[in-house]
């Protein structure tokens, strides 16, 4: 099993603990955030980046959905196993960002930039570069 199989497994007992653990009364949002907690614990010698790309998902896919009972949806937690391998630096599993998502990627990678690790930081834009986000 991968790290991103992994991730997406872990989300998906998130969601089904959060159902159990109260009382079979769902709250996608509170799913959604405890997802985002765990996107941010796996990468957290990334100083802030993983944290702003949890919040970008949050605020742009998951609070605004028309379905948020059903949140974080398939699509949505595929985008954060996508992100996750986007950090990890293996570009064959970024898949379905937007043009809008790489550019704010792009904003946040740079943001952060003193402070991540200089191989991490060149395996990021090498990416970027890659995906035209520069």
């Amino acid at each position: 099993m991968t790290e991103i199989e992994k991730f997406s497994a872990d989300v998906k007992r998130i969601v089904k603990h959060d159902r159990a653990d109260h009382g079979g009364s769902y709250d996608g949002l509170r799913a959604a955030q405890k997802a985002a907690e765990l996107f941010s614990s796996y990468n957290k010698e990334l100083a802030g980046l993983p944290e702003s790309i949890a919040d970008y998902w949050l605020h742009t896919y998951v609070e605004p959905s028309a379905d948020a009972d059903n949140e974080p949806s398939e699509e949505h937690v595929e985008w954060l196993a996508s992100a996750l391998a986007f950090l990890a630096g293996d570009e064959r599993e970024c898949v379905g960002f937007s043009a809008a998502d790489w550019r704010t990627l792009c904003d946040l990678v740079n943001y952060e930039a003193e402070d991540l690790p200089i191989d991490v930081l060149s395996d990021l834009m090498t990416i970027l570069v890659n995906r035209k986000a520069l």
